[in-house]
């Protein structure tokens, strides 16, 4: 580790016959290792700027009680030596933000001081290769937590697989929260448990359809993702795949919301509505499909978060829209309607009222 320090320009001579060598690219004064640090330690104070300003004003007669100086670049007053009673004759005004320094008067005397109180300690600072050789460190320690990261997640995959094949799917056993939803079961869902007590699976894939993670819903729909798998970029495609013939495909959040518009949109055979599950993961599904499927024509069906201070599923939504040149459609509700999304939409105001969102030059 080099050791550097600040020298004030006016003692660089002095520094210089000491031993102080200049560093042209850092800017700045350096005792070399075969120099001892002991010889310039009347440029070295590592003390903080309001215990450096204490001493000054001691130096300069002011009295201090507990607490003093008062850092906060306001002016105080101040007892100074000859002060008689309550009679405070000196004020001062510390800054500690920006270039730390401070500022004295004794009004009855006239005394003063103003200084600047930038760092006298000594620096010490990594070599170029002691730079390149803990950024190499760094670099595997990171392809190692990457690489772990990646096993657990195909881990966390493959046992999410085994599961689901010794589950039903929604098309054969009621989901309770599909139920509540009014949404179809379908084979690319599962089930999990008995009686109301039924666990909803969606399982998510990416983009070469590999199985990444699934989310599980219980029947009061608390959503949960199993721990340990990939969500980002990750989604699941209600009728299970886009197929070649296949023009328009939709971006939505929940899957509740994908299967309604799937069901309200049954006539239109060549759409595919694809669950990202949340706002957040609007943006990475919608790349990833875009650059999958370029020729495509893309939707992105937002959730109406109005009621909210921020409406983050419009913002999102337009967010990715934008970033692959989709259209937006944005479900629209009556004053005190609490509805968010085009599931809610569906139950509020029916299928027909669905449709019409993406009728208007959208499915091509």
């Amino acid at each position: 580790m080099a050791k550097y320090l600040y020298i004030p320009y006016a003692d660089k001579e002095e520094a210089k016959k000491l031993g102080a060598k200049w560093d042209k690219k850092a800017g700045s004064w350096f005792i070399p290792d075969d120099v001892s640090e002991a010889l310039f330690s009347k440029w070295i104070d590592s003390r903080e700027p309001s215990v450096r300003f204490a001493d000054e004003l001691t130096t300069h007669g002011c009295l201090l009680k507990p607490g003093e100086p008062v850092c906060d670049g306001q002016c105080h007053r101040i007892q100074v030596a000859g002060d008689k009673g309550r009679e405070q004759s000196g004020f001062y005004v510390m800054h500690l933000d920006g270039v730390p320094n401070g500022y004295f008067m004794n009004n009855r005397t006239k005394d003063s001081f103003k200084s600047i109180y930038l760092n006298r300690g000594v620096d010490e600072r990594e070599s170029p290769e002691e730079v390149r050789k803990r950024q190499e460190e760094f670099r595997i320690q990171q392809e190692k937590a990457e690489q772990e990261r990646q096993k657990q997640e195909r881990y966390v995959a493959m046992t999410i697989r085994s599961q689901l094949k010794k589950m039903s799917t929604t098309n054969d056993v009621t989901s309770p929260y599909f139920r509540k939803k009014r949404i179809p079961g379908s084979i690319f869902t599962f089930v999990e448990g008995t009686g109301e007590n039924l666990i909803t699976w969606i399982p998510l894939y990416d983009i070469h359809k590999q199985l990444t993670t699934a989310q599980t819903i219980s029947p009061q729909g608390e959503k949960r993702f199993v721990k340990g798998g990939r969500k980002h970029g990750s989604f699941h495609v209600v009728l299970g795949k886009i197929e070649p013939e296949d023009t328009t495909v939709i971006i939505c959040e929940g899957y509740a919301t994908a299967s309604s518009i799937q069901y309200c949109l049954c006539d239109y055979r060549e759409v595919k509505v694809v669950a990202a599950i949340d706002a957040g993961n609007l943006l990475p599904v919608a790349q990833s499909l875009r650059e999958r499927y370029p020729d495509k024509h893309f939707v992105i069906a937002c959730d109406n978060d109005h009621l909210s201070e921020k409406n983050v599923g419009v913002d999102e939504g337009k967010k990715a829209a934008e970033a692959i040149n989709a259209a937006v459609v944005i479900p629209k509700f009556a004053d005190g309607d609490t509805g968010t999304d085009f599931n809610d939409l569906m139950l509020s105001s029916g299928k027909e009222a669905v449709m019409k969102c993406f009728l208007t030059d959208l499915l091509v």
